[in-house]
């Protein structure tokens, strides 16, 4: 499964380099963050890779859009960090999350990547 996420990701970032009008209040890190949400999506589900592309390349826009040369550099390790923080989340510093926790934590993540970049203004789907 993983591997077939890595492959949809692969495909969706070369698109990276078109332009996007960004959410002016979304920052950097909640980019990243939202962007190794959708592929932690299809790593736990790999019928949402068609679903989910746009979410990938809208993500991937902004997150080059929004980044200066030191944060391209260090994006493969915030982005690993973040897709990792989803896959094992803890509730606190080496404190494992309890099932109702993790899916507290990844319930938030999906509705913040949802209403405060896909659905907001100048997302993909504004106003849905």
């Amino acid at each position: 499964m993983r591997l077939a996420a890595a492959l949809v990701l692969a495909t969706a970032l070369p698109l990276q380099a078109e332009t996007v009008d960004p959410v002016p209040t979304f920052d950097l890190d909640s980019s990243i963050t939202c962007l190794a949400y959708t592929l932690y999506e299809i790593e736990r589900n790999p019928d949402y890779a068609a679903s989910r592309a746009e979410w990938l390349v809208f993500f991937s826009r902004l997150i080059e859009a929004k980044s200066g040369p030191e944060d391209r550099a260090a994006f493969k390790a915030r982005f690993d960090e973040a897709l990792e923080s989803l896959r094992n989340p803890m509730f606190d510093v080496n404190e494992p999350a309890t099932p109702e926790e993790a899916d507290e934590i990844l319930t938030g993540t999906g509705k913040m990547c949802w209403f405060q970049a896909l659905a907001a203004e100048g997302g993909p789907y504004e106003g849905q």
